[in-house]
């Protein structure tokens, strides 16, 4: 993965993103890591049509990784490249070669920044952000990778990772013979693969194991993202769902509510999540349908398992 291309997951969202963190040529197989599972999807060109090939997930052995946004999240490598050789093995794609990575929400941090005095992508502008960044972190800003993006309201999107917890699950899929090149978030990836055109403001949720992300849109730009590492109980998601209504009424001007509730159910069932979210967002959700973009229209838990890798992949077909 080159520096620059950390976080490009919103990229077709609304076209705020804008290609702008994009610069390696994007593979037909992503990766997603999960807190207790790993997914691979591989899509294939039939009759000039971009299509389905395959998607497996498979689980990841109790203690293999331990996610975190300051220090390396796996703890047994071993078992991390058995569970993605499997995974991968599944979809009919252990020849190697390019492969984008989709990592899990607290491993990153993304953040709004004001984007004044901040111009292009060069080293003095890299540095003022890195600069404006160091205080929020709990890491030497030093030793990261990061990307941004300008968005409206004269703001950057910047995400940012420790270089030795990208490397790590980098290194885990080089052994296997394969080139990571895009990577990124897993709330941005599913951003990024949402087809609806719903007007108003939009709230998307990514609830897996071991933590929830929000991540609030306005006019597809972004105003609000949120991850809650270790809040992913219901009674913690439906918490934070509240605090976050709350939040968007009465700072955002959101008198109107949201026009569209998006959920990404991979830590429970999917009718669980609906019902809690709903309540607590006075706003009934639907669960994230990965392979709309294709014509198809699936929502179980298998689906919900691959949607980060799924969207992450269907970005070449933009």
């Amino acid at each position: 993965m080159s520096p620059a291309s950390l976080g490009a997951g919103l990229r077709r969202a609304a076209g705020w993103m804008a290609r702008t963190l994009v610069d390696p040529p994007l593979p037909f197989v992503a990766v997603e890591v999960r807190p207790r599972a790993v997914a691979a999807v591989r899509l294939a060109r039939e009759g000039g049509r971009l299509s389905l090939g395959a998607a497996a997930a498979v689980e990841l052995p109790e203690g293999t990784l331990e996610v975190s946004v300051a220090k390396a999240n796996v703890r047994s490598p071993e078992a991390l490249r058995a569970a993605l050789r499997a995974a991968l093995e599944r979809v009919g794609a252990l020849s190697g070669g390019g492969v984008s990575l989709v990592l899990p929400d607290p491993a990153v941090r993304v953040t709004l920044l004001p984007a004044g005095g901040i111009r292009g992508r060069g080293r003095e502008a890299e540095e003022t952000v890195r600069f404006r960044l160091h205080k929020a972190l709990p890491f030497d800003v030093r030793g990261a990778r990061i990307t941004w993006a300008p968005v409206s309201g004269d703001q950057l999107l910047v995400a940012v990772a420790l270089d030795e917890v990208v490397r790590d699950y980098e290194e885990a899929l080089e052994d296997l013979g394969f080139r990571p090149g895009l990577v990124e978030a897993a709330s941005l990836a599913l951003v990024s693969g949402e087809t609806s055109a719903s007007a108003g403001d939009r709230l998307f949720v990514n609830w897996d194991d071991g933590y929830v992300s929000f991540v609030l849109l306005r006019g597809g730009e972004p105003l609000l993202l949120r991850t809650l590492p270790g809040e992913d109980s219901a009674d913690a998601v439906a918490r934070h769902a509240t605090s976050t209504r709350q939040f968007h009424r009465d700072r955002l001007g959101g008198g109107a509510g949201f026009a569209d509730v998006v959920v990404r159910s991979a830590a429970v069932p999917g009718e669980e999540a609906l019902a809690v979210l709903g309540a607590a967002l006075g706003k009934e959700p639907r669960l994230v349908e990965p392979w709309a973009a294709l014509g198809i229209r699936e929502l179980g838990a298998p689906v919900q398992a691959v949607a980060g890798a799924a969207a992450c992949a269907l970005r070449r077909a933009a």
